[in-house]
């Protein structure tokens, strides 16, 4: 579907070259039961794609508002907090919905004159207590915007964030030029947003009584008892809340209007990437949501730059400079003319995460029986748990290898192809794979752009390796030094020689190369 800036929405990621013919693919449950990264590791930066199933979106987003464990600072639901927190934490509902009504992120409504459908289409309110590293308690209220699922067409909500690629290829021309780097936070950046339909809001019990103390006045006379006797407060919402399923992108409406406003243009090939010339020199945006990474070679530039952003979007921005940044979960060092990308605490997670110990390190991150299987009488299946396990570390490992580690590649896009019956040979070749990263955690990818009017694109195939005699394709892409992209997958057609299986290589690579 098409937004008002002519933007699509990016398809979601297609693994069906992981798989045989005869293995149906299902992309929900294959990121459902592998808990993909970033639910639970930067959890504000996670993109669902449109091609997932919507009671997916939902269930990410539950897993998202009510587990998140950010540097020790958990969410916690408001009935348990108010218990644990006593008067600190009623505080700090207080200041919170205080907040929101100076905002005017709502207004009351009057439910006399909602009808039974619009009561029953009001979403409601969550609010979930945070204990700070500091020992301060905040609160913060969403939205349960399930109940949007029933109206709301599926891809209708879709914000787009940065590709990948795009992270990686601006960090390695920024590099070389030289620029200077800013990565900032803006906190509540969805509230900048002005909702563009009716959506009600309902809330329930002590929230209800909370919001009444904020604004007497105002809220009284519009509460009301529901079917248990509690106390009820319907709400219209005027800006787009966390929580709302189209919140996301009406954020990013407005941040592209702003952009366009002081001159900037959208890239064609990404939505969330922008350029504008600044003195006579570049000045690129790339936003992942309220994520915006800010780069140009006048260090001033980018001050300016970040003041514009504090004047639209307020002064409580979170300000990251010099030459190391984390970005969407990546680690960029800039350094020497080149950005080094590293994923080592993100890969120690995954290790430890592991249900085995892993101890000790491997030369390589595959043997040579790679991608022999057993026949089907001589397999061991792995139980459930480990089963489970596999699944959920192959995934985290694909994460991993799309960012920078490019020489475990090959090892996981194999191991992708057994997430459905996984047996003990696979089980082994893992742990060969998360031994190796135990003894490589730190190894980092080293990009640079020295040449931007020469890319060079390199593919080539293994014929028939995979047990059903399909080939194996590799691409990586070079600007300069490093992969700046890097894809091993699987060929979806079985051909007759190595010479065609080469071919086939080729068209593969043919979007990704027309692409740069």
């Amino acid at each position: 579907p098409q937004h008002n800036y002519n933007i699509h929405p990016r398809q979601g990621r297609n693994y069906s070259h992981c798989y045989g013919d005869d293995e149906q693919v299902d992309e929900a449950n294959f990121f459902q039961t592998a808990q993909i990264p970033g639910l639970l590791d930067g959890a504000d930066r996670v993109h669902i794609p449109e091609t997932f199933d919507t009671d997916l979106i939902a269930h990410c987003i539950m897993i998202i508002i009510t587990t998140k464990v950010v540097a020790g600072e958990i969410h916690i639901s408001l009935k348990r907090g108010l218990k644990e927190f006593g008067v600190k934490g009623e505080q700090a509902v207080y200041k919170e919905l205080d907040v929101l009504h100076l905002q005017n992120v709502f207004t009351r409504q009057d439910p006399g004159c909602l009808t039974s459908n619009e009561k029953g289409k009001a979403l409601e309110s969550l609010m979930f207590l945070e204990n700070k590293q500091t020992g301060a308690v905040k609160g913060r209220l969403v939205a349960d915007g399930s109940k949007q699922r029933n109206y709301i067409e599926e891809g209708a909500a879709a914000s787009p964030t940065v590709m990948t690629e795009s992270v990686l290829i601006t960090a390695a021309i920024v590099a070389t030029e030289g620029r200077d780097v800013a990565v900032i936070d803006l906190p509540g950046a969805f509230l900048n947003a002005e909702m563009d339909e009716v959506v009600h809001m309902v809330l329930r019990g002590k929230l209800a009584e909370l919001m009444v103390k904020v604004a007497p006045q105002i809220y009284r006379k519009y509460v009301t008892l529901g079917n248990k006797r509690e106390l009820m407060l319907y709400m219209t919402l005027q800006k787009a809340l966390y929580g709302c399923l189209r919140s996301a992108l009406l954020f990013y409406l407005k941040l592209v209007a702003d952009l366009e406003g002081q001159g900037f243009r959208l890239n064609p090939y990404d939505p969330c990437v922008a350029n504008k010339l600044v003195t006579r020199a570049q000045m690129t945006l790339t936003f992942h949501l309220h994520d915006i990474k800010i780069l140009h070679v006048d260090p001033l530039e980018v001050t300016q730059c970040i003041e514009w952003f504090k004047s639209i979007y307020g002064t409580d921005v979170r300000i990251s400079r010099g030459t190391t940044h984390d970005y969407l979960g990546v680690m960029l060092s800039y350094s020497n003319k080149q950005v080094r990308i590293s994923m080592a605490d993100y890969v120690k997670k995954v290790i430890n995460g592991f249900i085995e110990d892993i101890h000790g390190s491997a030369s390589t991150p595959g043997a040579e029986n790679l991608f022999q299987i057993r026949n089907e009488e001589a397999r061991v299946k792995l139980n459930y748990e480990q089963a489970q396990c596999f699944h959920s570390t192959v995934a985290k490992l694909l994460f991993v290898t799309m960012r920078c580690r490019r020489d475990i590649q090959t090892a996981v896009a194999s191991l992708a192809t057994r997430v459905t019956e996984p047996d003990e040979d696979d089980w082994a070749k893992l742990r060969r794979v998360l031994k190796y990263l135990h003894g490589t955690a730190y190894l980092s990818l080293a990009l640079d752009a020295s040449n931007l009017t020469f890319m060079r694109w390199w593919v080539d195939a293994s014929f028939a390796i995979h047990p059903d005699y399909k080939s194996h394709t590799g691409e990586v892409l070079l600007l300069g030094k490093g992969g700046v992209i890097g894809i091993s997958r699987k060929q979806r057609l079985n051909t007759k020689s190595s010479t065609e299986a080469e071919v086939v290589g080729v068209d593969d690579a043919s979007s990704q190369i027309l692409w740069t």
